[in-house]
């Protein structure tokens, strides 16, 4: 009779506690809550870095409208004010598709500005999800300080 106690104890021992099971799960659930993090990093990063191209590429067309016609484009707009990237047709105008396929998607999506002057040039408030200062905006371009955000200029100038 101990020989078949013996062998009913051993099966009973050979299972998983529900303790040991819920130990598991909440590690696993943390791993996992890592990974992710990281991930959503990773992925503002590389959002982050479209904007960044796109905007060297927006430059560099405004640089080489400059070389063809000695002037920015001021696409109709009041000088010394900012105008929005998204649906400024006068801008699409003057740079499209002589000097850069399309305005970039994700800086017109984003908010982004455009302003000229004939005095300073151009200037491009851009923003990106790393920079923490003015909410997110910082200032590029030929000349990105006369105040056209205001004064002082919201957000600093772009590290890029």
């Amino acid at each position: 009779m101990s020989r078949t106690r013996g062998l009913a104890s051993i099966r009973r021992r050979s299972g998983f506690t529900l303790i040991e099971l819920l130990v598991v799960i909440a590690i696993i659930g943390l791993l996992s809550a890592i990974v992710l993090a990281s991930l959503n990093t990773a992925r503002t990063k590389g959002q982050d870095a479209a904007r960044i191209a796109d905007t060297k590429s927006l430059e560099t067309a405004m640089e080489l409208y400059y070389n063809d016609n000695n002037k920015y484009p001021n696409t109709n707009m009041a000088p010394d004010t900012g105008y929005g990237l998204a649906g400024n047709a006068s801008l699409t105008a003057a740079l499209v598709p002589k000097y850069i396929a399309s305005i970039p998607a994700i800086l017109a999506a984003d908010g982004d500005q455009y302003a000229w002057s004939s005095a300073y040039g151009y200037g491009l408030w851009i923003y990106t999800a790393g920079n923490t200062s003015g909410n997110g905006f910082c200032r590029t371009g030929q000349n990105p300080n006369p105040g056209w955000w205001g004064n002082p200029p919201t957000g600093g100038i772009c590290n890029f």
